[in-house]
């Protein structure tokens, strides 16, 4: 796949040329100050001219420096300013106005500290260096070497010591092997330069164990082939740059960052998405895969920048300041994180600082944010049975059950809650098909803190119970989400009936029932236990500590597949269940007549073409008997999976489990109306949504 080099795509200038014109300020309380190196590799001809026997490169540093007191330095030199309006067709703007762009780094000053963690920059094709001087700038703000290279002959023009500069040797034609050529070249020029800098005056200021990497367009692809060849690189940044060399097996097991436009590298629908989920599947270390919306090419660069204040038009709708602070927010946490060892909330779960940016995939899951304004604390609860034996394993004459209990929290300060633990991680990847460790899902980030102290009193109550096999976890989002608007959330972990759960004193239970014949007479027993374990809850928890919390007038329950199916039975069993909501599963006990009186709401995945039509032929029985409120909806482009966080993993992990609609558009669906629901059955608050449609994918059936 051709790399696209980057294209000043203009309209005529809107203004003309403003001498004010500056970069990004710094970020970091450290000056920074720069210095420019001559290198010259004795070693190999210049791959683009053959003539010349050594390869020459121009690199600057950019570094923490003592109070420095000199001039700052200059943007671009005037003929390299030519060079890039010349090439993007610019006229009308004289190419000196890049000469005075306002820099912050001091120029030869002296340097602060020693054993800095440091980070080689590559710029795009046909550009100088100069593009990636604002981020270089922020890094060294930050306490990094920065090592900015210029890659000779492959860009507009790089002018060396002597007053040479040389133009683009390398601009022609393109096919995959100039691209692959390109970036493999460029590779042997990083680790030429590592080895003169170790060997150099400047070698105390490098720490050679803590080296990373980032590049712009073809410098971001580069940065997958000096990682293969140069072990040095221990961590590395692609800024969307299309690969064209791709990484083949043993893959690459250091931590990889891609971070690009969401109009070009949205996994499936981006047209070079393709190119980065090729590497993506031999990336075996941690790894990130963002978009950001709005932004063109120049974006994350001072083209980008510059460009703008000129009164530039590259066709973005996210400001280039905004690109710019996005790209050196979401650098420097990577390289935080993965030199200096320092974890960063902001690579672990969609940040509300930067709305525009996506989680396309990642190999560290995560839930999304709650949308209530509390915090959220849950903890977990083991409750025990003495009254029956256990349905699934009757040699145990009682029903052991953990419940993870969610509420508002007085603060959202604190460690937050397990996902899973690692044996109940392992049990439910065992048979995934998923090429990932098995605490994977012991890792995910959750949003509640661990036994938070609870924050209000007389709240409503919601029951939830998970699909079959699926932990109790699984609906942690919802129940996330349902605190953070004041409810109380029981969610049930339905022992035996799991992958496997986890007891507070070590013990481990697999899936008993699994072993068991799945015909009707089994799924009716599995709803109906359901309905015993929900009433054994309910009166557990109204007689604990936390009945206070409670308000046991006004209590519902919700579930997926068979937890959903098993509601209705609750209901009728247990009188103070008031409301109920089935989430896409067949039902097997028939609702009888008299039926059920009480609120009540169907919400499934959409089963053919036409919305409704089919219908699940369970619900169009049960509906008959449902004589209170009633609603059912369906989702087009929703599977089973993309109402629990199931599916959000599976979307994460770049798993293709038949969706058309994303689980995290789903998951916005799903909270949307079960919060809804509840607010008006429970809470006796009127819900538009409830009366029409709220989103394009969702049909009232009934």
């Amino acid at each position: 796949m051709v790399v696209t080099a980057l294209a000043l795509s203009l309209a005529a200038p809107a203004a003309s040329a403003d001498p004010a014109l500056t970069l990004a300020k710094p970020t970091g309380d450290r000056p920074v100050g720069t210095t420019a190196l001559y290198l010259k590799d004795t070693s190999r001809a210049d791959p683009w001219v053959p003539s010349v026997p050594y390869r020459e490169l121009m690199v600057s540093l950019f570094y923490p420096a003592a109070p420095p007191d000199g001039p700052k330095k200059q943007f671009m030199s005037e003929a390299e300013a030519k060079a890039v309006f010349d090439e993007a067709g610019i006229g009308g703007i004289p190419p000196s106005v890049l000469t005075t762009v306002r820099t912050d780094a001091v120029v030869d000053a002296e340097p602060a500290g020693r054993d800095r963690p440091a980070v080689v920059l590559s710029p795009g094709f046909k550009r100088p260096r100069a593009e990636l001087t604002s981020l270089s700038e922020d890094l060294a703000s930050h306490g990094y070497l920065v090592v900015l290279v210029d890659h000779t002959y492959e860009n507009v023009a790089t002018t060396f010591p002597d007053g040479r500069v040389t133009g683009c040797a390398a601009c022609g034609d393109y096919d995959t092997e100039f691209w692959q050529k390109l970036q493999r070249g460029r590779a042997k020029d990083v680790s030429f330069v590592l080895d003169s800098l170790a060997h150099s005056k400047w070698a105390p200021l490098l720490d050679g164990s803590r080296i990373g990497m980032a590049g712009h367009s073809v410098g971001g692809t580069s940065t997958v082939n000096a990682m293969v060849t140069d072990p040095r690189i221990r961590a590395g940044i692609d800024i969307d740059g299309t690969q064209s060399d791709p990484l083949l097996p043993p893959g690459l097991d250091r931590p990889f960052l891609f971070l690009g436009r969401q109009s070009l590298y949205t996994p499936g629908t981006g047209v070079e998405s393709g190119t980065w989920d090729a590497d993506w599947k031999q990336l075996k270390g941690w790894k990130r895969w963002l978009t950001v919306t709005g932004v063109v090419h120049p974006s994350f660069t001072d083209l980008g920048l510059v460009g703008e204040q000129l009164g530039l038009d590259f066709g973005a709708t996210t400001p280039a300041v905004r690109g710019q602070a996005i790209t050196a927010a979401y650098v420097r946490a990577f390289f935080d994180q993965h030199l200096r060892g320092r974890p960063q909330p902001l690579l672990d779960q969609p940040s509300a600082r930067y709305p525009e940016v996506t989680f396309a995939r990642t190999s560290t899951p995560y839930l999304p944010a709650p949308t209530g304004d509390r915090p959220v604390g849950s903890t977990a609860v083991y409750l025990k049975d003495t009254s029956r034996p256990d349905p699934w394993v009757p040699s145990v004459p009682y029903r052991e059950l953990m419940v993870s209990l969610f509420y508002p929290a007085a603060s959202a300060k604190g460690a937050k809650t397990q996902y899973l633990t690692a044996a109940e991680s392992a049990a439910l990847l065992a048979d995934s098909g998923l090429d990932v460790p098995s605490d994977t899902l012991a890792k995910l980030v959750t949003n509640s803190v661990a036994d938070a102290r609870p924050s209000g009193r007389g709240l409503p109550l919601v029951v939830l119970s998970p699909g079959y096999t699926k932990p109790r976890a699984t609906l942690g989002a919802l129940a996330e989400d349902l605190a953070s608007h004041g409810y109380a959330v029981a969610l049930i972990g339905h022992t035996y009936e799991n992958a496997g759960q986890s007891f507070p004193d070590g013990r481990f239970a697999g899936c008993a029932s699994c072993e068991v014949p799945h015909d009707e007479a089994f799924w009716q027993k599995l709803e109906l236990g359901r309905a015993k374990d929900v009433s054994f809850v309910l009166d557990s928890l109204t007689h604990s500590k936390w009945a206070p919390l409670i308000d046991g007038a006004r209590i519902g329950m919700a579930g997926h597949s068979i937890g959903g199916a098993s509601t209705l039975p609750a209901m009728i069993a247990d009188p103070r269940i008031k409301a109920g909501m089935n989430i896409d599963g067949t039902t097997h006990v028939p609702l009888a007549p008299p039926g059920l009186s009480r609120p009540f709401m169907f919400l499934g995945h959409q089963l053919g073409e036409t919305a409704c039509v089919p219908g699940d032929p369970t619900w169009e029985r049960d509906w008959t008997q449902l004589t209170g409120w009633r609603r059912w909806a369906d989702v087009r482009g929703a599977q089973h999976a993309s109402f629990t966080d199931v599916g959000l993993v599976g979307d994460e992990f770049g798993v293709d489990y038949g969706a058309k609609t994303t689980a995290l558009r789903t998951r916005e669906i799903t909270r949307t109306y079960v919060t809804a629901f509840f607010d008006q059955q429970l809470r006796g608050a009127p819900q538009p949504v409830l009366d029409r449609p709220g989103y394009p994918e969702v049909t009232f059936c009934h």
